[in-house]
């Protein structure tokens, strides 16, 4: 089971629902895939940045993860679950 953490950008220009994104992404993962808001200190398999438009540069490098999944439109969220499938 990989080990997941999940960023939303700060919401200045949300061009499409991340919470409901998020939900369908770990929804579609359930039994490859659990998520958890990022904790200090840990170390993930995963970490899902769900951006709300192009325009947020942030990576959040300061959370450590093996791998960055980034979506900035609903297109990429739709993509997402099965990138991360993919790592398991």
């Amino acid at each position: 089971m990989l080990h997941c953490t999940v960023k939303f950008c700060g919401g200045c220009n949300p061009m499409y629902d991340r919470g409901k994104a998020y939900r369908s992404i770990a929804g579609d993962l359930a039994g490859v895939a659990e998520f958890s808001y990022p904790e200090e200190g840990q170390q993930y398999d995963v970490l899902l940045i769900l951006r709300g438009c192009t325009g947020c540069p942030y990576l959040y490098e300061d959370i450590s993860a093996a791998h960055r999944i980034v979506c900035a439109s609903q297109a990429e969220a739709d993509g997402a679950a099965a990138r991360i499938a993919a790592l398991a």
